[in-house]
């Protein structure tokens, strides 16, 4: 990967097809979990690249998505959702549109890089 830019081309789309619920098998997508680790694996190697400038609030949402997939995805399957789970949908649901458009993380929600400590609180 060349730059963060590429980075962000190849996973957005991709992680919005999960967010939609539309990534599966036949899609040839890997489940949202082994998605996400395949993120964090890519990055990882990414990162250790030149210096990064400082995420964009469009990165951050980017990565507020993601830990929000993974958080929801480790839920378990049953017939009455955790309290916790509806939040985490209610959350997706309203940065998964503003992600598909390349907006900017809103200001109730904060996300940092994988391996960065939050700041600016």
């Amino acid at each position: 990967m060349e730059d963060i830019k590429e980075f962000f081309e190849i996973f957005r789309p991709r992680l919005i097809l999960h967010l939609d619920g539309k990534a599966d098998k036949s899609s040839g997508e890997p489940g949202s979990l082994e998605f996400v680790d395949e993120v964090l694996d890519r990055w990882e190697k990414f990162a250790q690249g030149p210096s990064l400038e400082m995420p964009t609030p469009s990165e951050r949402l980017f990565w507020f998505a993601l830990y929000q997939l993974e958080d929801l995805a480790e839920f378990p399957v049953t017939d009455q959702p955790d309290p916790y789970e509806a939040i985490l949908m209610q959350n997706l649901a309203q940065v998964r549109e503003i992600l598909r458009y390349g907006g900017d993380i809103p200001d109730e929600f904060y996300a940092t890089r994988p391996g960065e400590e939050p700041s600016g609180f």
